[in-house]
Formats: C-alpha cells, structure tokens, sequence
C-alpha cells in the first residue's frame, strides 16, 4: 500500500467515526457497490443490467395498466346497455 492509500484509508475510517447508524448503513452500501464495480465488473455490468430492466418492466407495467384504465373511463356512458 503506497502513502495515498494509507492517507484514503485514514481520512474514511476518521471520516465515519462519529456517522449514525443510518449513514453507516449507506457508507456500508457504496463501499459494496464500489467493490463490485471495480473487483468483479462483469458481475456489476450484470446487475446494473438486470436492475435497470427491471425498473423498465415496471414502468412498462404501469404505462399499460394506466392504458388500460383510460380504455375504460366512461365505458358506461359510450356503450350504454341497450
């Protein structure tokens, strides 16, 4: 570990001494998601794939049921029972 490591290292461990627990749980967080994205990026290009449809396919989700929703409003009115 040359110099600017050990200063990194220092000012983070110095940084999150007085951090509570809620802050910790996110320092925790990004210290996993920058391991990941430099020690395994395949498995990170992987996931951010993965998380990303995801999110799409939701949003897909919802664009259609609102379609559908607005298919619907007033259907009474615009074909009354005869």
């Amino acid at each position: 570990m040359n110099k600017s490591e050990a200063l990194y290292q220092q000012l983070i461990v110095n940084g999150i001494q007085t951090l509570p627990a809620e802050a910790l749980l996110e320092v925790a967080s990004f210290v996993y998601f920058i391991r990941q994205r430099f020690l395994a990026p395949p498995v990170f290009e992987e996931e951010l794939y993965r998380g990303l449809l995801s999110m799409e396919l939701r949003f897909f989700t919802q664009a259609e049921v609102w379609h559908l929703e607005q298919e619907f409003v007033n259907y009474e009115q615009r074909y009354p029972d005869e």
